[in-house]
């Protein structure tokens, strides 16, 4: 059996999503599986990291990889969709796996193609987000398609075999679905957080749903109270932020792992109107290196899941929880069902 993972981005992409899949494909590989991952052409930022042991496949979907513009996201998540299915016909084979993922949500709609062009392929959904609730924190227009929407895309997860969804806030919950928590994108290390300094820390992208006055407004805050704030992230929410506000872009490998290590605070943004679209998977990693996780803008589904991963006590476990979960029902057996408060 080849497991075909599908994602928008792979290294030496620097996107969450890119990283996480390409751990969950390996960990699949260690378990005794074929995985390639299946990729676009367009890129995030690239980063310094390993090469993954699974062998790549660069779709040549004509990109652009313009972020700036929700037209020029969905035009390239279009291109990128027309992609995978195209390879779906040519390289998906009797027998084969897709795990596929919702980087971008256009994935979700694959399993109408699957089944038509090979009907005996096991069709595993990695459920990173949740675009209808997602849709809630923009305007007007996003807010009223948000049920139509839900409706299109549930219709599509429930064509899945299995949807593993990465946190226990997300709203899809049919009866195809589990739960198993993201996993941190850093290795274990002996430092430690230095607490002698008062610096609070941002990394990561600061997005058009995000709740940027909730942050705002928490800054500020802290710096009365004496705190310097670092920003390090892109994404339009950065030129909303205040003057005084330290900013620079995003960085990777030993420098990434220098300003987790050197803030003891880290802050955290959620989504504006909803809490059951997404979680920020940078809080795992926060949590790993044992800094204080600041939520800022989280309603009460994000804050039980932060509970909920504050509560695990390694949380580099649940790789080997999504990998089991994966292996167990590709190998012919029922997911293992495990509780919301359980990596």
């Amino acid at each position: 059996m080849r497991i075909h993972v599908i994602n928008h981005h792979f290294w030496p992409d620097g996107s969450p999503s890119a990283v996480l899949e390409e751990e969950l494909a390996d960990a699949l590989r260690d378990r005794g599986f074929d995985t390639v991952l299946v990729c676009g052409s367009g890129s995030f930022h690239d980063v310094t990291r390993p090469e993954p042991a699974s062998p790549i496949i660069r779709l040549g979907s004509g990109e652009t990889g313009a972020r700036d513009r929700q037209g020029s996201i969905l035009r390239d998540y279009h291109r990128f969709f027309r992609a995978v299915k195209r390879y779906v016909r040519s390289s998906v084979g009797p027998g084969d796996a897709v795990l596929a993922t919702s980087s971008p949500f256009l994935n979700s709609f694959l399993a109408r193609t699957i089944r038509r062009t090979v009907p005996s392929a096991r069709l595993v959904f990695h459920l990173h987000d949740y675009l209808p609730s997602n849709l809630k924190s923009l305007s007007l227009p996003h807010r009223l398609a948000s049920p139509v929407v839900r409706w299109l895309v549930d219709r599509s997860l429930a064509r899945w075999d299995l949807v593993v969804s990465c946190a226990a806030n997300i709203a899809y919950h049919g009866p195809n679905s589990v739960v198993a928590r993201f996993w941190p994108t850093i290795a274990a290390s002996e430092r430690r957080v230095d607490r002698s300094v008062r610096r609070a820390l941002y990394a990561g992208n600061l997005g058009i749903a995000h709740d940027i006055d909730a942050f705002v407004t928490e800054i500020t805050r802290l710096r009365d109270e004496g705190w310097q704030v670092d920003v390090h992230g892109d994404g339009p929410g950065v030129a909303l932020l205040p003057d005084w506000v330290s900013t620079a872009g995003l960085v990777s490998g030993e420098a990434y792992l220098d300003i987790l290590y050197s803030h003891p605070l880290h802050l955290v943004v959620g989504v504006r109107g909803n809490g059951t679209g997404a979680f920020p998977s940078k809080t795992i990693n926060s949590l790993h290196v044992g800094a204080e996780v600041r939520p800022c803008g989280f309603l009460p589904e994000m804050l039980e899941e932060l509970r909920a991963l504050q509560a695990i006590p390694d949380l580099a476990r649940n790789l080997d929880v999504a990998a089991d979960i994966v292996a167990d029902f590709l190998r012919g057996y029922e997911p293992v069902r495990i509780p919301d408060d359980a990596g």
